[in-house]
């Protein structure tokens, strides 16, 4: 017969190489969702005190963009959606470089909602006794963010070199062209003048 000591120890050391085993499956997991390729990171913000109606506005600026001109573009926006999708957009961009390793270079804006959450019913006293409505309304947004391949992100590296080679040539042309027109502008005055004094020359003479 086992003494109740042993049993004990026995069952010790089960629970022991139960646990080891879920930690080394734990760490399986992980590793397997850091090397494992994806398609897109996805984040959620519910029960936001604001209507949809107002998220929409900003959230159509922004869609389709890349991370950082989106976030340039929510700076200049004074409205009070972007302090809500502002933060958002920050914690699917945490999401994607602490969980998948990705860069934010990578990440662009490929589909993003504002979907209308519960509305909160709620009064306001008006003449005659009555009671008029009040409905305060709460949004549900849920942003999706896609990864660029390396041959997109050359892509896009040209397109803007290409557009920034074409900016620079039509401001050059512009400032040649004001170059021009100030010299037949100073040109035509000062043949003005010089026809003024001829003029008043004469007339002094008679």
């Amino acid at each position: 017969m086992k003494d109740k000591k042993d049993i004990k120890k026995e069952e010790v050391d089960s629970a022991k190489k139960k646990a080891d085993v879920l930690v080394e499956e734990g760490k399986d997991d992980h590793s397997e969702k850091k090397g494992s390729k994806t398609t897109m990171v996805k984040a959620k913000a519910r029960f936001l005190h604001i209507s949809p109606k107002k998220v929409k506005l900003v959230i159509d600026i922004i869609k389709g963009l890349d991370v950082a001109d989106a976030l340039d573009q929510l700076k200049f926006l004074n409205k009070k959606a972007t302090r809500f999708v502002t933060k958002l957009l920050n914690s699917a961009i945490a999401n994607a470089e602490h969980n998948y390793h990705l860069k934010k270079e990578q990440l662009f804006i490929k589909h993003i909602v504002a979907n209308q959450g519960p509305t909160l019913h709620r009064w306001r006293a008006a003449a005659f006794g009555q009671a008029h409505p009040i409905r305060k309304r709460t949004t549900h947004l849920e942003i999706t963010l896609g990864i660029r391949s390396s041959e997109d992100l050359k892509k896009k590296t040209e397109k803007s070199k290409v557009t920034m080679k074409k900016a620079a040539a039509k401001l050059q042309a512009e400032k040649t062209k004001e170059e021009k027109k100030r010299k037949q502008f100073s040109s035509e005055s000062l043949d003005r003048g010089v026809g003024k004094t001829k003029e008043t020359k004469k007339e002094e003479i008679i």
